[in-house]
């Protein structure tokens, strides 16, 4: 097991009760190479029970930690989202590669809102994230706007491996549910002459309806 790996299941660890502290224990089996698909999957749903939605607040020491491992800022989040991320990387290190994607899709697929929003937080933190594209740009369809934000706003990943028409589409979902574009990191590293073209044609589509067009829309038109 990596050291960020385990830097991480440690800082949820020291937040578990007894009660959750045992299934904690039970879940990441960590001097042993038997790790089962199907237990991974049922922690990571029993996650946001057991560790509850307390917002997380690091001490000195482990903040440190949080800072240097590389890995997604977790303070101010429920406790649920690391040890739900907790679990994704372990189960990535734990499970044979060629089961990785698959995995993850089905975590997506049958998880709840809240589920889908952590998994899709952490896809850039996971080895060799490009596998995961499907995933990401298939969430882009959600009806839920937490969960299109959850991929589209401060997320690294659709800057860093969606293709230019999938970033496009995700950029103008964001116009018309009313996002600030600020939001999407890595935005003015993507904007293309088709992204400006599709931006104004909107804008001209809500200005002949007499609407108002998104005022974040001058940051890819004047760019």
């Amino acid at each position: 097991m990596s050291r960020q790996v385990r830097l991480y299941l440690d800082l949820v660890r020291r937040r578990c009760g007894p009660q959750a502290e045992q299934w904690w224990d039970s879940v990441l089996p960590v001097h042993s190479a038997d790790v089962f698909r199907d237990e991974l999957s049922r922690a990571y749903a029993r996650a946001g029970r057991l560790l509850g939605n307390s917002p997380l607040k690091l001490e000195p020491d482990e903040a440190s930690v949080d800072e240097t491992s590389g890995l997604m800022p977790f303070e101010g989040r429920p406790v649920h989202e690391l040890g739900r991320t907790a679990l994704l990387l372990f189960a990535i290190e734990a499970l044979q590669p060629e089961v990785h994607v698959e995995f993850i899709d089905e975590l997506f697929v049958r998880g709840d809102n809240a589920e889908r929003e952590t998994l899709l937080r952490a896809l850039a933190m996971l080895p060799e994230a490009g596998r995961f594209l499907a995933t990401a740009v298939g969430a882009c369809r959600t009806n839920v706007q937490t969960v299109f934000e959850s991929i589209a706003c401060e997320n690294p990943y659709p800057a860093h491996y969606f293709p230019e028409l999938n970033f496009n589409q995700l950029v103008m979902k964001a116009l018309f549910i009313g996002l600030s574009l600020r939001r999407i990191v890595g935005l003015s590293e993507r904007i293309s002459p088709a992204l400006r073209q599709k931006v104004a044609d909107y804008v001209k589509e809500r200005r002949a309806a007499g609407r108002p067009a998104h005022e974040d829309t001058a940051l890819i038109l004047n760019h």
